[in-house]
Formats: C-alpha cells, structure tokens, sequence
C-alpha cells in the first residue's frame, strides 16, 4: 500500500490502474477453461450511483459514502485502489448468477463482482461493484476456481 495519494486517471468512461492502463487484471485463457466462461480483461468504467439502486456500478457505487468509509478503514484510498488489489491478482472465482465474484485474502479480504460486458471495442468483464469483507461471507460457498500457491523454490537453486 502507498503512503500517499495517487490521483485518479480516466481515458473517456474508464477509470486507469496507476500504471495507466484501463485493465485492472484478465480472466485468462487457462481460468476461463476451468470455470467455462469466456477469457477478458477486467476494467472498471466510471459507472453510476443513483438514488433507487438500480443498474448501478463502478467507481461511483463502490464510492459511495458509507463504502468509502469502509475502504478506508481497510487501508484503500480509492475504488481504484481496492478495484487493482483484488483484480489483478484474486484468488478464489465464485460464481453468483451471470456474474462472477472474485475474492482476495489478505489482512483485509476484499472482493469484486464482475460481469462480462459487451462494448463495441470489445467485450470485457466490468467491475459491477468491489468491497471489503469478511471471510464468512464464503464461508459456504464452494469456489470455481482456485489459485494454485507458488511453493518458494529458493532452496532449489
């Protein structure tokens, strides 16, 4: 985690990672076999926060006021931040419905839920909404996927 506050970047509707790219992690070739869904990019569009609750998404749902306090507290400054956290490097798939809910242990657990969105320069899954939770909340859930853990080789060289 940064100790300062990196401004938000965004290229037309999409919000861009700190590196500068509107992909904020992919549902691989390799991940996509395994859960049988289509591959794609993962971006997060500006999207919208109204009133009524309905069709909202992206960086303006995850920031909404009581939302935001929460990322906070969690150690994330922005949508953005927490959106790169668990996006580009997750490590369960649940699927809820059509979308799919990827979920990042760590000190704070934090998931996003996805969608596979089509646009004219192609489809991708956008980030619907992302927070940070408890790990009860998968508690009974069974995951699509899992990542393999990386056993540190350093002994072997």
């Amino acid at each position: 985690m940064d100790n300062f506050f990196e401004p938000v970047q965004h290229d037309g509707e999409y919000v861009l990672t700190k590196k500068g790219s509107r992909d904020f992690g992919e549902i691989t070739p390799e991940i996509a076999k395994s859960i049988k869904r289509q591959a794609g990019k993962i971006r997060l569009r500006i999207g919208i926060e109204e009133k009524d609750n309905k069709g909202n998404f992206g960086e303006k749902h995850i920031e909404r006021p009581a939302r935001l306090e929460q990322m906070r507290a969690a150690g994330f400054e922005c949508a953005r931040d927490l959106v790169e956290a668990v996006c580009g490097d997750f490590d369960e798939i649940y699927e809820n419905g059509m979308d799919l809910l990827l979920y990042k242990y760590g000190k704070n657990d934090v998931m996003a839920y996805v969608e596979l969105t089509p646009m004219p320069d192609g489809e991708f899954y956008d980030v619907k909404t992302a927070l940070p939770t408890r790990r009860t909340f998968i508690k009974n859930k069974n995951p699509v996927w899992k990542k393999i853990p990386v056993k540190n080789n350093a002994a072997l060289t």
